[in-house]
């Protein structure tokens, strides 16, 4: 094929996918809480991402997911997820202003956690980070060293004020009481917590029917992790991404973060994000329903004592 005509039918190609693109529906955006940030539906998690021993591949994810219209990117400084920061730092360089990072501290001391700041900074290419979270929140205990002397919340006190960080939220795997109790000890601006149609059906620790009514008479960002209930509900066949999808896009929440290591995954997803329809109460209660029947609530780990928690 001649070079001219080679390249008009490059040209041509090229025009076809931005016109294809141009005409899919975008996914729909929400407020995340009184940021004043909008967030996509649909966040990607950093866990997968970090955890690829393809760099490439996850970088690749990385920019699919954004050139997909994803705009919420969630990590945290800790294995995997310090790997993911830096795989987000050199995917989205150049494009800082139309991304939302929100990343996390698994440490309680001022100390150790000013460290993880300033290695998510560098991680990162940024010079503030939108959302900072104090990390996986378990007990009284936790809360009281949290906000103790020379405690996290004194460095992210001067972060703020520094403007190395914008906005504060909490996360927590384990125990809605304890997400109750430690939102009335700060100012929150978002919060982090399992919600699916298993933690809905659970009669014992559900965060949906606990949590997720302070948050948002709080006027908290919502956010949802473990909308698939890691796997545990597709694997049996009981509900499909889809449903899962709907059902938790269904609440409250600004977004949901899932993990996505592979390019056909993101695809799926968004798909579902760019298409959602929310459920009607009946059909909410008629999975909740259908998920009961199999006892679900035992496949939730991350609530029982002696978890690993991440």
């Amino acid at each position: 094929m001649p070079t001219s005509r080679r390249q008009a039918v490059r040209s041509l190609a090229a025009l076809g996918l931005a016109a294809s693109a141009q005409a899919a529906p975008e996914i729909p955006k929400r407020p995340l809480g009184a940021t004043g940030l909008h967030v996509s539906i649909l966040g990607l998690g950093g866990a997968r991402i970090g955890m690829l021993d393809d760099g490439k591949q996850a970088q690749d994810v990385v920019r699919r997911c954004f050139d997909m219209g994803v705009n919420y990117f969630d990590a945290a400084s800790a294995g995997a997820y310090g790997l993911s920061q830096m795989r987000y730092g050199l995917a989205l360089k150049g494009k800082r202003d139309k991304v939302v990072y929100g990343t996390k501290t698994r440490h309680r001391s001022a100390t150790q956690a000013q460290l993880d700041l300033d290695q998510s900074l560098g991680n990162l290419k940024t010079d503030y980070i939108d959302l900072y979270q104090v990390h996986n929140v378990i007990n009284d205990e936790d809360i009281e060293f949290i906000f103790g002397p020379k405690g996290v919340m004194e460095m992210i006190e001067r972060a703020r004020k520094a403007g190395k960080i914008r906005h504060v939220g909490f996360t927590g795997h384990t125990d809605p009481a304890i997400h109750n109790k430690i939102m009335a000890r700060y100012n929150w601006s978002t919060v982090l917590l399992p919600l699916s149609a298993v933690d809905g059906t659970n009669a014992q620790k559900s965060f949906e029917r606990v949590t997720l009514p302070l948050a948002q008479k709080k006027g908290l960002g919502i956010i949802a992790m473990k909308a698939l209930s890691a796997g545990q509900v597709l694997n049996r066949k009981t509900a499909t991404v889809e449903e899962c999808l709907r059902y938790v896009w269904s609440l409250p929440i600004a977004t949901a973060i899932l993990g996505m290591d592979q390019p056909s995954q993101v695809d799926t997803n968004v798909a579902a994000a760019r298409t959602a329809r929310p459920m009607t109460a009946m059909e909410m209660d008629t999975l909740r329903r259908r998920i009961a029947r199999v006892d679900y609530a035992a496949l939730e780990p991350w609530k029982h004592p002696g978890y690993l928690r991440s």
